[in-house]
């Protein structure tokens, strides 16, 4: 639950002061609360001079807020709000609409919304976003939802707890980086998992092994070994928002089964899984968990053919993501238990793949829900970078031209307008689609 703050701005010589709206656009955000899940949890009384706004400032801080609301309920000089400005937290400067048309002017708020958003800020960090309304307008309420699920975003970035379990995949060099946002990243050896293992009880594999219902082309009893390996993923991850994990070469190594199916049964119900060890890419998954409120998965580009862009991984999917039935099978390398295979359900997806130097790429487009290869696949036939579209090929071409990670961390639904102000409130450098399919990589 995101926390919101409110400071009302007036200048008593308006007719508006005079009104209550500041009480009555105070009562309908918190209203509104209920609907877009914040808390409106500061609201200061109005201010009217520099020191009433330092004293607001100061309690909005203590407040803990995610964003704070200046609402101009009238025109007010820089003077009066300056203290405000200079908070270093995420702002909207909000103008409350005229109460009427004619006559003397009862408020002229956006004026000095207008003055607000002209001036200079030192040492401001940040951006601000405007927003002008009633909070019962649908173009209000659809511009803070908006600002509300970037937060979201913003939130994951920078409180999460993440464990790095094992380290990158062996030769998987890109995967190295860390997340630059804040993000709270624990790295533990695989020896954590070992023991793990060894600690997991036949009695809690029999339980699980009794409630299991899911299709599989394995016995039971050869489904044993990833029951426990799943009991011990989930005591390790206990604890941490998501776990970057190195599932391979020593884990089919040492236990004889792959993690695929375990990791896949742990995202449904509710863990966050970024195979091959890729903090990063575990890092856009939690973001894209919070803006969709759907779990978020890692996929590979793995071929491009008339179809468009095929995109895989090697069966860790949870089932919200299939488009029709599940069923564990053999990993198509190593032939061991157990992946799980599904096509990916069709419909829009979006992508945030955050890299090194406080850069990222923001991309989306449209899934077939036709299957492709063994694991969780299916095919990009409509693409977009930053809001662009671009012909699946195109895609290719900026995706490599950019030398991104292999790793795609997409989520479900249209949020690139979220992911965009996501960026923009972390001062992250959106990168541009780069569709040139002649140019050459400099690996530098």
């Amino acid at each position: 639950m995101l926390r919101i703050g409110l400071v009302p701005i007036v200048r008593p010589l308006f007719r508006g002061s005079k009104l209550g709206l500041e009480h009555a656009s105070s009562q309908a955000l918190r209203r509104l609360g209920g609907e877009l899940g914040f808390e409106l949890a500061y609201v200061a009384e109005p201010v009217a001079d520099a020191t009433q706004a330092a004293a607001a400032a100061k309690a909005a801080v203590a407040a803990g807020l995610d964003l704070l609301l200046v609402e101009h309920v009238t025109f007010a000089t820089a003077d009066v709000f300056l203290p405000l400005l200079e908070l270093p937290v995420p702002l909207g400067l909000w103008a409350l609409p005229e109460v009427w048309e004619t006559g003397p002017l009862p408020q002229n708020a956006i004026c000095g919304l207008n003055l607000a958003l002209s001036l200079s800020v030192p040492g401001r960090q940040t951006p601000v976003k405007w927003f002008y309304g009633a909070p019962e307008d649908e173009r209000f309420r659809e511009r803070l939802g908006l600002t509300l699920a970037a937060l979201r975003g913003v939130k994951a970035l920078r409180e999460s707890r993440v464990l790095w379990l094992g380290g990158p995949a062996p030769g998987f060099f890109a995967f190295d980086a860390l997340p630059e946002t804040g993000m709270r990243v624990e790295r533990v050896g695989l020896e954590a998992l070992w023991e793990a293992l060894e600690g997991v009880r036949d009695s809690d594999v029999d339980e699980l092994a009794a409630v299991f219902d899911e299709l599989a082309e394995y016995p039971l009893e050869q489904l044993r070994p990833t029951f426990r390996l799943e009991l011990a993923l989930a005591q390790v991850a206990r604890g941490y928002d998501g776990v970057a994990l190195r599932e391979w070469p020593e884990i089919p190594d040492r236990a004889g089964v792959m993690a695929y199916s375990a990791m896949a049964r742990l995202a449904d119900r509710g863990h966050t899984f970024a195979p091959e060890g890729d903090v990063m890419g575990l890092a856009g998954q939690l973001a894209l968990r919070a803006i969709s409120g759907q779990p978020a998965i890692l996929l590979d580009i793995s071929h491009f053919g008339s179809k468009g862009l095929m995109l895989w991984h090697g069966g860790e999917a949870p089932k919200a993501w299939a488009g029709g039935p599940t069923r564990l099978v053999p990993h198509f390398n190593r032939g061991l238990p157990a992946v799980r295979d599904m096509p990916l359900k069709a419909g829009p997806i979006s992508g945030l793949r955050l890299l090194p130097g406080r850069r990222a790429v923001v991309h989306g487009g449209y899934l077939s829900g036709e299957k492709g290869y063994d694991g969780d696949s299916s095919w990009l036939v409509a693409a977009s970078w930053a809001g662009q579209s671009l012909e699946p090929r195109e895609f290719l071409a900026s995706w490599l031209g950019h030398r991104v990670p292999h790793h795609m961390a997409v989520g479900m639904g249209e949020h690139q307008p979220a992911l965009l102000e996501l960026c923009a409130w972390l001062g992250l450098e959106v990168l541009s689609a780069k569709p040139e399919e002649n140019g050459l990589v400099w690996l530098a």
